[in-house]
């Protein structure tokens, strides 16, 4: 456990004198893992918050995440349109017919739940037809809880003294559920509503 503190040592002094260029290493390296979906981002987010900060923590990853998998969604989607153009068709038609009138609702809904891992997410979002702008902005917004409490819990554990003081209050902080709650209640509302008009 020794070596990993030295090691973490090591790397806050290297981060402190080399900053912006740690930035982007740090960036560029989530941006080629989040394009291949790969499993294990939160330890990364986690980090990005100890490294950085809340606010960089969370810009960079936030970034990363949106961007990798808007690169993993396009390639799918013609990936799998080529290989299998009468499934693809067939699901993507009777999806889009039922999620047409709330599919950013839906979406932003789909990416805030925790459970399925990113590659799924993207490989099922690439069976909709849905836009690159769409695709961006319900990423953005559907990802930014999960990520901002990541970040957050990274941020405060940037010393093995504040790791101990550390409680699920203090980062899931009665704010911020209420928050989240908000979200998809009205979320849900707006598909309810929409679905009855």
């Amino acid at each position: 456990m020794t070596e990993f503190y030295v090691f973490l040592d090591f790397l806050n002094i290297y981060i402190d004198t080399n900053y912006n260029f740690s930035i982007l290493i740090f960036f560029v390296f989530l941006l080629f893992y989040n394009t291949f979906s790969i499993p294990g981002n939160l330890i990364f987010v986690v980090s990005a918050g100890y490294f950085f900060g809340i606010y960089i923590g969370y810009i960079i990853s936030i970034l990363s995440i949106v961007l990798g998998s808007l690169i993993f969604f396009t390639v799918s989607k013609l990936f799998l349109k080529k290989l299998f153009t009468n499934i693809y068709d067939k699901y993507s038609t009777k999806i889009n017919k039922y999620i047409s009138n709330s599919s950013i609702e839906y979406l932003i809904l789909f990416r805030m739940m925790p459970g399925p891992p990113l590659m799924m997410q993207n490989v099922c979002l690439s069976i909709l037809k849905i836009n690159s702008i769409k695709f961006i902005l319900t990423s953005f917004i559907g990802f930014s809880p999960i990520i901002f409490v990541a970040v957050y819990f990274g941020s405060k554990i940037k010393s093995f003294e504040s790791i101990k003081n550390i409680t699920m209050n203090s980062i899931l902080s009665r704010d911020f559920l209420i928050f989240v709650v908000l979200m998809i209640f009205f979320l849900s509302l707006r598909i309810i509503f929409k679905k009855k008009s």
